[in-house]
């Protein structure tokens, strides 16, 4: 769900982004187009000048003359028409009043100029051609107010002063029609073209945005990259390095933009430096090598660096981008055994880092799942809702378990997984596996039954989630495996050695001899891949691994035809009969009659809606406390300064700043420091949680929240000043 509102987000912030480059794009096709209409007003008004003293400059009454009336009409008439657009380009510059001002404007000089020609035909052109630069505008709508103004010139002078318009005595008005009909003909044409050069802009403007956004993303990417990373130019100069290089050289960007990288090489690592880039440039796509390095300090930096050309559309190198990772240390220690550990540290670190953010993204929406159900289940279903509330929630509750290991997989190889092992009854086990597996059964048609009754006092030594991983997996494969109408039988039987078995069998085809093994090699599905039954080959491997940490062993016997028995052996131990008890909810306390007091203020700094609406739920069985909610890091800490709340919920992923920003921006003022500051975020990494605790954090709740845990926390971050804190609502 995280991942989900992380793109809506994303995508409402290019949307907006591309909206605001289009609407900048139209102003300034406004404005410039303002500026080429004040220009063309002043030549038209002289070129009207110049005409109406060229064509006619006097009257001649006899042997008398005076300067004709065009000529004024000219100077004036033109100056008055001419003047205010041009002063209004000046005052209100993209306007859209200067628009249309602009647009009658223009067709009156067209007008004019008309009249000042007698009517000539070629002046005519003028309006057609002043039509077109005022679509420069891309906007349609200004060929409204033009066009009409061109129509009643036309049909109006047409009728009372032909002369002025045709250069004839009389027109019919048939005339002006017929003109003003080519007008509308210009103007449809003129009016597609606004459409599709507005459609144009809005297409630019989004890819424009999109490939900000991308720039965006890949600045960051460099940036944060935890290795060096630099851009190099054909000159061979730094162009641009991330934090990482320079931490590692020692140099600030400013002095390394200065610098070559052959400045900074170890003089005999020179030569194949200068190799390898021109090996780059003649054609090979990229190069690692281990190579030296010499740090501002004389140091010597052994690195492994990475490089490669980027090339234009043409295939023109345009740089080089080198990746540099420091591995000084294991230069420092050349022994075929450190060098492998480390290489393994590193590429585990890598993979713890790729599960926990792949555990963040999985957790968000198991939050409104677990968190819902629990919601759902506290308000009195009916016995058929509840019962199917209690498998929603412990299939989902069982999927946030197997993501909490999915983070220990990589420890598992290295030997560094925790384990909780304590006595587990081996009957309860088998009994919540078998009962998230009835339905697959039961849609398979398959009968799951056991042919033993189980001990109530058989416990082994496991890890119980580790524990009913396992048995999860072998009883899925053996569902999965087993042809419709099949069976699968489960049983348990103590061994020699203190040891217990539990023994899964089916019906199914069976696995061939020659395949058994490499039946726990990871991702060797054994042909499987070619039917239909999903999977990734993986499950196996896990539970081997898992039961060799637990102390415990796996196998299989199998034969074509008739089937597979798989079994898992641990050690048995002696059934803990003083952790033997019931498990009952407390008995609801009924509320207590108070006096009214002051709402206790909760700010809640969440991006996620599912989470927001889940907490406010939460808080709705609890009226002495109110929910204050922000969306953003910055407006969060701006409302907790603002209303000084009794508690602040956090969580880490914000769409402006990170989480940790946030703490610490509050923890650092003096208003908001003294205030109680939970974490919630679905990070459940130990680092993570003892990073935030020693930052401030009053507390750190991971996702999916757990609603009693969460009461008390509220309760204890948040002591009540009267008798409502002890009022607890009945349930």
């Amino acid at each position: 769900m995280s991942k989900l509102n992380g793109a809506l987000t994303s995508g409402a912030g290019s949307l907006a982004r591309a909206d605001a480059l289009f609407k900048q794009h139209q102003q300034e096709i406004y404005r410039n187009t303002d500026k080429l209409f004040a220009r063309l007003m002043l030549v038209q008004w002289v070129a009207g000048i110049i005409g109406a003293f060229l064509i006619a400059p006097r009257t001649w009454n006899g042997q008398s003359s005076a300067i004709h009336v065009h000529v004024w009409a000219a100077i004036f008439l033109g100056g008055a028409i001419s003047v205010f657009p041009i002063w209004m380009t000046r005052a209100w510059p993209g306007a859209a009043v200067t628009r249309y001002v602009i647009a009658v404007a223009q067709m009156l000089m067209s007008a004019l100029l008309i009249g000042l020609s007698g009517g000539r035909i070629e002046t005519h052109f003028h309006v057609f051609g002043s039509l077109v630069i005022l679509s420069f505008y891309r906007d349609w709508r200004v060929l409204i107010p033009a066009t009409i103004v061109v129509a009643l010139d036309h049909f109006l002078r047409g009728v009372y002063w032909p002369y002025s318009v045709y250069g004839v005595l009389t027109a019919s008005p048939w005339r002006s029609i017929e003109h003003a009909a080519w007008v509308v003909f210009e103007d449809v044409f003129l009016v597609i073209s606004c459409l599709r050069s507005v459609r144009e802009m809005r297409s630019i403007a989004n890819r424009t945005a999109a490939l900000e956004a991308s720039e965006q993303n890949f600045r960051q990417i460099f940036e944060e990259a935890p290795i060096g990373m630099g851009v190099v130019g054909l000159d061979e100069k730094f162009e641009q390095v991330n934090a990482t290089f320079c931490r590692m050289v020692g140099y600030s960007e400013e002095e390394l933009q200065t610098r070559t990288p052959i400045d900074i090489t170890y003089s005999e690592d020179v030569e194949s430096s200068k190799q390898l880039a021109k090996a780059m440039l003649e054609g090979d796509a990229h190069h690692s090598v281990e190579k030296r390095y010499v740090r501002k300090t004389g140091e010597v930096l052994w690195a492994t660096r990475t490089a490669c050309v980027i090339r234009d559309v043409a295939g023109k190198p345009r740089h080089f981008l080198i990746m540099v990772e420091d591995i000084s240390d294991r230069k420092r220690n050349e022994k075929a055994l450190r060098e492998t550990k480390e290489e393994a540290d590193r590429a585990n670190r890598a993979k713890s880092e790729f599960l926990s953010r792949m555990s963040h993204e999985l957790r968000t929406p198991l939050n409104a799942i677990i968190g819902f159900g629990q919601l759902l289940d506290r308000q009195n279903p009916t016995e058929v809702q509840r019962t199917r509330l209690q498998y929603i929630l412990g299939a989902g509750r069982h999927l946030l378990d197997l993501i909490n290991e999915v983070l220990d997989i990589s420890r598992i190889e290295i030997g560094k997984i925790q384990l909780s092992l304590e006595p587990v009854a081996v009957g309860d086990a088998l009994a919540e596996a078998l009962d998230l597996l009835r339905p697959l059964a039961a849609e398979r048609s398959i009968e799951i039954s056991i042919a033993t009754k189980i001990d109530s006092d058989a416990f082994v030594l496991a890890d119980r989630q580790r524990l009913k991983q396992v048995l999860l997996n072998l009883l899925t494969n053996a569902v999965k495996y087993t042809q419709i109408g099949g069976s699968v039988t489960v049983s348990t039987d103590s061994t020699d050695g203190n040891q217990r078995r539990i023994v899964v069998s089916d019906t199914g085809a069976g696995i061939p001899q020659d395949k058994l093994a490499r039946l726990f090699t990871p991702f060797d599905r054994l042909g499987a891949e070619q039917s239909d039954v999903q999977g990734t080959g993986l499950g196996l491997a896990l539970c081997q691994r898992l039961m060799q940490a637990m102390g415990g062993t796996i196998g299989v016997q199998s034969t074509v035809g008739r089937g597979s028995t798989f079994w898992a052996e641990l050690p048995s131990v002696e059934s803990p009969l003083k952790r033997v008890a019931a498990r009952r909810k407390p008995a609801p306390l009924k509320s207590k009659e108070v006096v009214p007091t002051k709402k206790r203020k909760i700010l809640y700094v969440e991006d996620n809606f599912s989470n927001l609406t889940l907490v406010e739920q939460i808080l709705q069985e609890r009226t002495e406390f109110e929910l204050i909610a922000a969306m953003q890091g910055k407006i969060g800490v701006d409302l907790a300064r603002q209303h000084v709340p009794d508690l602040i919920l956090l969580d880490l992923h914000l769409p402006d700043m990170p989480g940790w920003d946030v703490l610490t921006q509050l923890k650092a003022a003096e208003k908001t420091r003294h205030i109680p500051t939970v974490i919630i975020s679905a990070d459940a990494t130990a680092r993570q949680i003892k990073r935030l605790m020693a930052a401030g954090a009053h507390a750190y709740l991971t996702k999916p929240i757990d609603v009693a845990q969460f009461y008390r926390v509220l309760d204890q971050a948040t002591p009540a000043t009267s008798d409502a804190a002890n009022c607890v609502p009945a349930l």
